[in-house]
């Protein structure tokens, strides 16, 4: 009996052949076939019914599928065992059951792992699609579309740009950026004082100062440098003499192993030890998960921290060979709550084979592969491993002079049992103690007095940022890399110093959902509409009672809003004071061109001047002073005359960003500008350097296959060759004021052909160099790649983004000729 079993991703589809042999025909879908037209694509007068399109560049990978499955007796719907699985897996059966030929039998099988063992388990005994966790998807994909279609248009209406976007997740995300920063602005520092001695018996070490007075010492006990000093007067004439041991206390302390890796906490993980994005973690585990030639860890997206029982045994012989008997500690990690979906029904994130150790990972795998390998690893090794053992040693000391005044305390602690840790290889503390008796004379080398403030609340990192989202029940592991993805994208926040912190846009944007949709960006409603999702995969609730209480109460709001809110509603001027020099009033608004300060109310019909914030300013913070800082610095400054045309050389703040510029106005000729490289600022410009700009296009010389000319120039998304009539993008980084023709040989010669600087296997879909940037482009449909984006570093499921949001071609009209007079 033949067979077609259908998976996601090419490399899987090989390895899975690998294993079933002759007899299975596998193929790959490459993620998604199916996706919700533009317009009119689900029907809330039908139930909410959905009309589907075979995706753009999936035409193919179609009508391969069906061509086999006209041929085999059944299809086996093997797909990822997740939400977005089953839904593959529903529309590739639902493409089948409408062909035009005699159905197969249509099966579905999971399995967890890339194993022969698992994969051969799950194809000999499949089952029937979860049509529960099929509609589960659908209601999200809902949700999500009639959010962002009701509200987005709303956005680019009310806002700078037509790059705007709200998300059911992503807008409450923004929010909780939005909040902490506000947070941080309205902070005031708080000073504190700590005190310790300096002492000495068996070593030097020092001891924080617990009691005084016969108070406890709490953080504000000493708040100003006057109660410091106060206390330290008495404190070093009662210690002149030394102190004495008074109390010497010591505990066995242990610490256990955490559980396996859930999805969240693999990213929290990766993140605090390795600085991976969500993205990057989930882009490297997908890796491993479906390595060609077998897996090497079970299924990366799970909301679990459960061990499959058949693989205990061999985790604890592992640990048994490699560390010994006395190391094995059987644990059985339980969920602590009951599965709500198949995400949550399977197992943790674990090596599939144990016994492959990291040191022979490491013969296989890339730097950031066996990172990830070797975490996954340790984490499944320690949770079934001892306790690590403590032996914490704690001193009291008190003032020879003046026993009752004051205790000064001390503590440390010496591991004495390994257990776990020898697996994880952490740092800890370990300290062998001093060695002190009860009342030792102990000798005082004086106090350390040490000035504190209070920090404000961090931003958020990555891990912080998943934990809250987690917490508050916000989007699903799955997601957050995709949910900060956006954020960042859409220039709605920026990643500095790895911390996500708003900017202006960011929080204008969200300050206006907030104001006007705050019920839809709440954490309870999101909360509360993951839950509904979870209820409708088991089976609980359908998509028509969920969507029913959220699709005309948002339309009925979107419209609302609409009819009321204006430009200037969203965009309020912020009034800094009066500038001191024109008593005219200075404000910070944004403009279409970007965050600026400005001189004149425009309420008023004034006469407006302006000036750009820098990067690192915000709209929000700026003060007087800074502004008219900026205000003040001239628009333009002439740096000299050029030696060839005697024209001005100008380096000015131009509406697209700083610009050498050639010429004037006033001169009656039109200037020539060219943008100035990131790596470059108006203020440093030099004479010199703009010379360097006003020398490009600069020509390095003649490519000897075509006999045309090589150039080297700037344009919007940087530095690029120019041949002929065509264009070829640099390496980033690119110096155009030190390239040489070999290097731009080299561009040329990679861009050839296609020009595609991308490519992806079984698929259409292409990354492109193209006259006006680089692009992505399935044949059919192009989608400019955004300036913050590095084009060789877009994934497949990146490219399909780019298209989706992409406009449709637009069809030329024919002009008719006009007949000969």
């Amino acid at each position: 009996m033949s067979k077609l079993v259908i998976v996601e991703s090419p490399a899987k589809a090989k390895t899975i052949q690998k294993y079933l042999g002759d007899g299975y025909t596998v193929l790959p879908t490459i993620g998604h076939i199916r996706e919700l037209p533009k317009k009119d694509a689900i029907d809330p007068n039908n139930g909410y019914s959905m009309k589907y399109i075979v995706s753009p560049g999936k035409e193919d990978a179609v009508k391969k599928i069906k061509g086999d499955a006209k041929n085999v007796e059944q299809v086996i719907l093997a797909t990822d065992p997740d939400r977005e699985g089953e839904a593959i897996a529903w529309h590739v059966a639902d493409i089948i059951s409408n062909a035009k030929f005699e159905k197969p039998d249509i099966k579905r099988a999971i399995f967890y792992e890339i194993s022969e063992k698992a994969v051969k388990e799950a194809v000999s005994s499949p089952g029937e699609i979860a049509m529960d966790l099929v509609q589960s998807q659908e209601t999200r994909r809902a949700l999500d579309r009639h959010f962002g279609f009701s509200l987005s248009p709303l956005l680019w209406r009310l806002f700078p740009s037509n790059n705007h976007s709200a998300g059911r997740v992503q807008s409450p995300a923004l929010r909780m950026i939005v909040e902490r920063e506000r947070e941080i602005e309205a902070f005031i520092p708080q000073e504190y004082w700590t005190i310790s001695a300096k002492l000495e018996k068996d070593g030097e070490y020092d001891a924080k100062l617990s009691v005084f007075k016969g108070e406890p010492i709490k953080k504000f006990t000493f708040d100003s440098t006057v109660l410091v000093e106060e206390a330290s007067k008495g404190l070093e004439d009662s210690c002149k003499n030394g102190l004495v041991a008074k109390s010497i206390t010591k505990k066995t302390i242990k610490r256990s192993p955490r559980e396996p890796f859930r999805t969240s906490v693999l990213q929290q993980q990766a993140s605090n030890r390795f600085g991976f994005t969500p993205k990057r973690t989930m882009q490297i585990a997908q890796s491993l998960y479906a390595r060609e030639g077998g897996g090497l860890i079970t299924y990366i997206r799970t909301d679990s921290i459960e061990i499959d029982e058949g693989k205990l045994p061999s985790v604890r012989s592992q640990v048994a060979d490699m560390f010994g008997d006395d190391f094995v500690q059987p644990r059985n990690y339980k969920n602590k709550k009951e599965a709500k979906n198949i995400q949550e029904a399977h197992g943790a994130i674990t090596p599939v084979d144990i016994s492959f150790i990291p040191t022979e990972a490491k013969k296989v795998l890339k730097d950031d592969e066996l990172k990830l390998y070797q975490l996954i690893w340790q984490r499944t090794v320690a949770s079934q491993m001892k306790d690590a053992l403590f032996e914490r040693t704690s001193i009291e000391f008190v003032p020879a002079g003046d026993e009752s005044l004051a205790t000064f305390s001390f503590s440390d602690q010496e591991l004495i049992f390994s257990g776990y840790l020898e697996a994880t290889q952490e740092e800890v503390t370990n300290n062998k103690p001093p060695l002190i008796n009860e009342n030792d004379a102990i000798g005082f080398n004086g106090l350390i007095k040490t000035q504190h403030f209070t920090d404000p609340p961090p931003r958020y990192n990555d891990a912080s940022m998943i934990k809250a989202l987690e917490e508050k029940g916000i989007g699903r592991p799955s997601t957050y890399a995709d949910i900060l993805s956006k954020l960042t994208d859409r220039k709605y926040v920026w990643l500095r110093q790895k911390r996500y912190e708003p900017s202006d846009m960011g929080r204008l944007v969200s300050n206006f959902l907030n104001e006007r949709f705050g019920g839809y960006i709440s954490d309870e409603f999101t909360s509360n509409m993951e839950n509904n999702l979870d209820e409708i995969s088991s089976g609980k609730k359908s998509k028509e009672d969920v969507l029913n209480d959220f699709w005309s109460p948002l339309i009925d709001t979107v419209d609302q809003v609409s009819d009321v809110v204006t430009r200037r509603d969203v965009n309020p001027q912020r009034p800094l004071g009066d500038h001191p020099e024109t008593g005219r009033p200075v404000f910070a608004r944004m403009t279409k061109n970007g965050p600026a300060v400005q001189v004149g109310d425009m309420d008023k019909d004034e006469k407006l001047e302006w000036a750009a914030i820098k990067e690192g300013q915000s709209l929000f913070s700026i003060d007087l002073e800074i502004a008219c800082e900026l205000l003040n610095r001239p628009s333009e400054n002439i740096l000299g005359y050029h030696p060839e045309t005697n024209e001005p050389v100008i380096v000015r703040e131009a509406r697209y960003g700083p610009t050498v510029q050639l010429g004037s106005k006033e001169d009656g000729n039109k200037p020539r500008y060219v943008g100035l490289l990131k790596t470059d600022s108006i203020e440093e410009m030099t004479f010199e350097r703009a010379l360097d700009y006003l020398s490009l296009p600069k020509e390095l010389g003649v490519d000897p296959e075509s006999g045309e000319k090589v150039l080297v120039t700037i344009g919007p998304y940087g530095p690029y060759f120019k041949r002929g009539s065509k264009n070829f993008r640099g390496r980033k980084g690119l110096d155009p004021f030190s390239v040489e023709l070999e290097e731009a040989l080299l561009s040329i010669s990679s861009s050839k052909g296609s020009g595609a600087l991308k490519t992806f296997d079984d698929s259409p879909i292409k990354v492109v160099d193209g006259r006006w940037g680089a692009y992505v482009t399935d044949g059919k449909k192009n989608a400019s790649v955004p300036k913050d984006k590095e084009p060789e570093s877009l994934e497949l499921q990146d490219c399909l983004e780019l298209l989706e949001k992409a406009p449709a071609k637009k069809r030329g009209k024919r002009k008719s000729k006009k007949a000969a007079k």
